[in-house]
């Protein structure tokens, strides 16, 4: 790290001679080029600062103790590198909730370079998305293919009810109660699920997000290419590419990084 960091200050240094070389133009631009920037940044840290001032002064009952660990000095210093190089103050609270988290909470400190690459380069709308996709996990893609295999037991079912009705409308011992009692299980169980489905459904439309189909497209698509979602509608019945989208475990484990 601070061989890079001394390539990067002697890379400075050589683009801050070479502009000093022209006369009065390149003076005008390493001033505009490196002390604008440098205020710059500097105003993005000072920001920072007082978000974090701002949150201790209203939350006295932090331990400071956690805050002398290895790992918390270098969360802090990966942040604050972040944090120098992001314009959008949305982000800064989102850093400032990162470091926040490691302070009141264990965190995930061994990937959170790659956590904090992944806050840099994701949108608000794409981090919504994401939170609203946690109910599509794993679990819930089992309970649709459960419906989907009952959907089809159903039918049977069905005419094995109405044939021992029939039957005991003749007078014949039979197992009517039983195979009303499993019809109606089967389909109090399918008709749960779509009552379910059709309350977190609308997590699955841009309309909810507030954006085009084309920025929801775009806005799963990189997910999906960073490893936090993936399309479990593939395969399935009337499957519609990047419709039916889940959550992955990493992608769990960002979002527990990121928490609030």
């Amino acid at each position: 790290m601070t061989n890079k960091l001394d390539k990067k200050e002697i890379g400075i240094s050589i683009v801050k001679g070479a502009f000093s070389n022209i006369p009065f133009a390149g003076q005008l631009l390493t001033e505009v080029l490196f002390e604008y920037l440098g205020r710059i940044k500097q105003n993005r840290l000072n920001m920072f600062t007082e978000m974090l001032s701002q949150y201790f002064s209203e939350n006295s009952g932090i331990v400071l103790e956690n805050m002398r660990s290895e790992d918390f000095s270098d969360l802090l210093e990966l942040v604050l590198r972040k944090v120098v190089d992001t314009k959008s103050e949305e982000k800064l609270r989102r850093f400032k909730d990162i470091l926040v988290n490691s302070i009141v909470t264990n965190i995930d400190y061994n990937n959170s370079e790659r956590y904090l690459d992944l806050v840099s380069s994701l949108t608000e709308t794409d981090i919504q998305i994401l939170k609203r996709h946690e109910l599509f996990d794993s679990s819930f893609e089992d309970r649709f293919d459960y419906k989907k295999i009952n959907q089809k037991l159903l039918g049977d079912l069905e005419k094995n009810m109405q044939e021992e009705i029939k039957l005991r409308d003749e007078g014949y011992a039979n197992n009517w109660q039983r195979a009303v009692s499993q019809f109606n299980a089967v389909k109090a169980s399918i008709r749960t699920f779509e009552e379910q489905n059709k309350s977190v459904e609308i997590f699955r439309n841009a309309e909810f997000y507030g954006v085009e189909n084309s920025e929801f497209l775009y806005s799963k698509q990189k997910l999906f290419s960073l490893g936090l979602l993936i399309d479990s509608g593939a395969g399935k019945y009337d499957y519609k590419p990047f419709h039916m989208m889940s959550i992955t475990e990493f992608a769990k484990k960002f979002l527990e990084f990121i928490k609030k």
